[in-house]
C-alpha cells in the first residue's frame, strides 16, 4: 500500500482549490508509452547545494535537470511511501527529491499550472493541469503528454497500476454557485493514452481506488464503493453525510486506503463571516460502518463531533487505513491548525499552530509514514513554501520558499 497525495480544498472568499489524494497497492504493470511533450531534453543542470543520494535512500535522482529558479506556487504533494522521495507541482513546475528534501530537483518546466499529480511508484507517475495531462515511466527523467477524455478536461485522476486509472472529466470551470458541475467518471486501461467513459451514480467529485477492482466515489453529502472496477456502484450510497435535505452542496474530498478503508472531508458551499463548515469521516471496513471524526458543521449535523483545528476545510493525509492527518487554516488568526488522527478515527492529537509566515494557505500535505511527511502551500506573504515534518507534525521545517 502506498500513501500518496493529498485531496487540499481551500476556501478562501468563495475560490476552491482542490487536488487529490488516495492509497495505492504498489503492485504495477508495465505502461504504454505516450506522445513527447518536446522533442528535445533540457540540458542536464546541477541543483543548488546538490547532495548524494544516501545508500539505500530510494531511487537515483533523475540525470536530466533544470535549475530551481523562482517557484511562483506549488499546488500538491506527494510522499512515496517506503522511499524517501516525494514530488511537487505547480505553475510551470514539477520538483522531486529522493533523499528525504535535503535537495530537490526541478525536472519539468512550462507554461501549464499543475495543481494534481498522482504516482503509483518512485518512477511512475501523472502530473495534471489545466487541460493537460503529463506521465513519466523513468522517475521524471522524461515527461509525456497523454490524452484527454472527449466528455470535457480532466478534473482529477487516479491509479490503480501503470496502466489502469479512473478520472474526474469535463464540467464548467466555472460552477454556478449552489450547483454542482455535470461531470463524468472515465476510465484509462492504456495508462492514460486513451479514455473511455463510465456510467455514475452521481456526478463525481473524486475516485479513488485501492486496486484495479477496488474503489470509491464521492459527490455531494454521498460516497459509493465499487467492486468491479467502476463498472457498478451499488443501488444504494455506502453513506449519505446525515444533513437536512435543503442545506446548500456540498464537496467531497475522498481518500482511500488498501484493503478497504475510505476517508472523505465534506465541505459545506455555506460561507460566512470567516467560517467554511466542514465534517471529516471514515470508514475502515469497505463501508459497512462510518465513523464521524470532527467536524465544523455545527448543529447541522444530528450528532456532536470534535471540532476541527481551523475554520477553513484544508488538505488531508490518509497515512494508512486507521491514520490521517489534516491541515485546517484560521485565516483571522493568520494560523494553520494540524491535528493528527489515529485508531480509524477516535483518537485526535491536537498538534501546534503553523504560524502565518511559515503556512498560510496550506494547499496539500502528503505523509511517507505516520513520521515524515511534506506540506506545499503559501505563506502571508503569498510565497510558494514547501514543508517537511520528521515528527509526524508536531514540527515543520521550510525546505524551500519562493
Amino acid at each position: 500500500m502506498r500513501p500518496v497525495r493529498t485531496i487540499a480544498t481551500v476556501l478562501f472568499a468563495a475560490a476552491v482549490a482542490v487536488t487529490g489524494c488516495t492509497a495505492h497497492s504498489t503492485t504495477a504493470h508495465p505502461a504504454a508509452a505516450p506522445t513527447p511533450v518536446s522533442s528535445a531534453p533540457p540540458p542536464p543542470t546541477t541543483t543548488p547545494h546538490p547532495t548524494p543520494n544516501p545508500p539505500g535512500s530510494g531511487p537515483a535522482a533523475p540525470t536530466t535537470t533544470l535549475p530551481l529558479g523562482h517557484i511562483q506556487r506549488l499546488d500538491a504533494v506527494q510522499a512515496i511511501g517506503g522511499t524517501a522521495t516525494a514530488w511537487a507541482v505547480g505553475t510551470g513546475t514539477i520538483l522531486t527529491t529522493s533523499d528525504g528534501g535535503r535537495t530537490w530537483a526541478r525536472v519539468w518546466q512550462g507554461a501549464h499550472k499543475l495543481h494534481d499529480l498522482d504516482f503509483v511508484s518512485a518512477q511512475t507517475g501523472w502530473a495534471l493541469g489545466d487541460g493537460i495531462l503529463l506521465g513519466t515511466v523513468d522517475g521524471g527523467q522524461h515527461w509525456r503528454t497523454l490524452g484527454q477524455p472527449r466528455v470535457g478536461p480532466l478534473r482529477q485522476v487516479h491509479f490503480a497500476s501503470r496502466t489502469q486509472g479512473w478520472g474526474v472529466a469535463g464540467g464548467a470551470d466555472q460552477p454556478v454557485e449552489g450547483s454542482i458541475p455535470a461531470t463524468t467518471l472515465v476510465h484509462t486501461s492504456d495508462g492514460g493514452r486513451t479514455w473511455t467513459a463510465l456510467a455514475a451514480p452521481a456526478p463525481p467529485q473524486t475516485v479513488c481506488f485501492t486496486a484495479p477492482d477496488d474503489g470509491w466515489l464521492a459527490s455531494d453529502r454521498g460516497v459509493w464503493r465499487s467492486v468491479d472496477g467502476g463498472r457498478s456502484w451499488g443501488a444504494r450510497p455506502s453513506f449519505t453525510l446525515p444533513v437536512p435535505a435543503n442545506e446548500p452542496p456540498f464537496f467531497a474530498a475522498l481518500q482511500c486506503a488498501a484493503p478497504a478503508a475510505a476517508w472523505v472531508r465534506f465541505d459545506s458551499d455555506d460561507h460566512y463571516a470567516g467560517h467554511s463548515p466542514y465534517a471529516l469521516y471514515a470508514s475502515g471496513d469497505g463501508g459497512a460502518h462510518w465513523r464521524g471524526v470532527l467536524s465544523t458543521l455545527g448543529a447541522v449535523l444530528p450528532v456532536r463531533l470534535p471540532g476541527g483545528p481551523g475554520t477553513y476545510p484544508g488538505p488531508f493525509s490518509v497515512i494508512d487505513p486507521r491514520r490521517a492527518f489534516l491541515l485546517s487554516p484560521t485565516p483571522a488568526a493568520e494560523v494553520t491548525g494540524a491535528v493528527l488522527i489515529s485508531q480509524g478515527g477516535s483518537r485526535l492529537r491536537w498538534l501546534p499552530d503553523l504560524p502565518g509566515s511559515t503556512l498560510f494557505m496550506p494547499r496539500s500535505v502528503s505523509f511517507a509514514s505516520a513520521a515524515r511527511g511534506w506540506a506545499v502551500g503559501a505563506d502571508l506573504a503569498g510565497r510558494a513554501v514547501l514543508l517537511a515534518t520528521t515528527d509526524g507534525g508536531r514540527s515543520w521545517r521550510t525546505q524551500l520558499r519562493s
